[in-house]
C-alpha cells in the first residue's frame, strides 16, 4: 500500500477515520481506489492560494490557512447571473445610444438645412453658427 505517498488535507483526514484494520485488510488496489475517490469528491477543490503555516508563538504554535478563489456557493452563482444580464442591458443600453448618436446629430444637420431652405427664421437676426460661436467664444 502506498500509505507514504503525501494525502491532501481531506483525504488524509477521512482515511484516518477508517479503522487501521480496516485499511490493513485492503489490497494496494482498493487502497488506492478509494483514496482516488475520497479525493475526487471533496467537497471543495484546490484554490489558486492556499497557504498554510504554523507560527510559533512562545509557548504554543498557532497555525493560519489563508485560501483565495472564486466563491462557487449556489447563492453567489446566482447573484453573478443577475449582475451579468443587468450589466448586459446596461451594456446593450449604452451601445444602442452611442450608435444611434451619429443618425441623430445627421438628422438634426438635415432638418437646420432643411428649416434654412424654406426661409424659416426662428431667432429674429442670429443663425445656429453665430450661438455656436459664442458659446465657443470663437
Amino acid at each position: 500500500m502506498n500509505k507514504d505517498d503525501k494525502l491532501d488535507a481531506y483525504t488524509d483526514s477521512v482515511l484516518r477515520r477508517i479503522d487501521a484494520d480496516v485499511l490493513d485488510s485492503l489490497s494496494p488496489d482498493q487502497y488506492n481506489a478509494i483514496k482516488e475517490g475520497i479525493s475526487a469528491a471533496r467537497p471543495y477543490a484546490r484554490h489558486p492560494i492556499d497557504k498554510r503555516g504554523v507560527l510559533p508563538v512562545f509557548f504554543a504554535r498557532y497555525y493560519f490557512v489563508f485560501l483565495m478563489g472564486r466563491d462557487k456557493r449556489t447563492s453567489t452563482i446566482k447573484e453573478e447571473i443577475s449582475r451579468k444580464r443587468k450589466s448586459g442591458l446596461a451594456g446593450g443600453a449604452m451601445f444602442f445610444v452611442f450608435a444611434l448618436s451619429p443618425l441623430i446629430l445627421a438628422g438634426l444637420v438635415v432638418l437646420y438645412f432643411v428649416k434654412s431652405a424654406a426661409g424659416v427664421d426662428l431667432m429674429g437676426d442670429q443663425h445656429a453658427w453665430d450661438l455656436i460661436k459664442d458659446i465657443l467664444g470663437l
